[in-house]
């Protein structure tokens, strides 16, 4: 396990408050194949699915799975060439917590 989902497995989880946006990059003739997959995982959502087999995805930490995680495994995913974390966005505030 790397670094980034080490450190998420130790943190508890209130709430989605851990959100990444990822490119993968699939084979242009599995990427939807590739699409529906990513969207029945906990936590994914996939919003462009190109022709060059290039996927747009977020995905967020859930009461069953965190994204770290999540995202490593979808370089397992049948199809899949590469996946790149190209956005992340963590909000430490935890529940019941007051911001000013």
């Amino acid at each position: 396990m790397n670094r980034f989902a080490s450190a998420e497995s130790g943190r508890p989880v209130n709430r989605p408050d851990n959100i990444c946006g990822v490119l993968v990059h699939a084979r242009p003739a599995e990427r939807l194949g590739v699409a529906r997959r990513l969207g029945e995982l906990p936590g994914v959502e996939v919003h462009v699915t190109g022709d060059d087999g290039k996927l747009i995805v977020t995905v967020e930490d859930t009461a069953q799975t965190l994204a770290g995680p999540t995202i490593e495994g979808f370089i397992q995913m049948p199809g899949v060439l590469s996946v790149a974390l190209a956005y992340h966005h963590f909000d430490s505030v935890q529940e019941g917590e007051i911001v000013p």
